[in-house]
């Protein structure tokens, strides 16, 4: 009994502490919801490489909530692509998340 309890316990303290890449968002939806711009970054990467890909593992500590590419350009002497990259956090989660408190 107690160590179904203890499982439980460190799972659910495990799982608060898990955070999500950011999710690919189109910019229309950004213009009609209420999200804080954060930052634009910019991924420089192979020209051969999944555009996607490449996006999701530059994120995957990011904390923001959404992202959107607002750019893309190659150069073909250097074998390269960058990618500018907008971030957002939602304004409606936090205010659930205040609400709730």
């Amino acid at each position: 009994m107690f160590k179904k309890r203890l499982i439980a316990t460190v799972f659910a303290l495990l799982s608060t502490y898990a955070t999500a890449a950011p999710e690919l968002m189109s910019p229309v939806e950004i213009e009609f919801g209420q999200y804080a711009h954060i930052e634009t970054i910019e991924i420089t990467g192979n020209i051969n490489a999944s555009l996607l890909r490449l996006v999701d593992d530059s994120l995957q500590s990011n904390e923001s909530d959404y992202y959107v590419i607002s750019d893309i350009s190659e150069n073909a002497q250097q074998n390269t692509m960058t990618i500018s990259v907008d971030l957002y956090n939602d304004m409606n989660a936090a205010a659930e998340t205040v609400a709730m408190n």
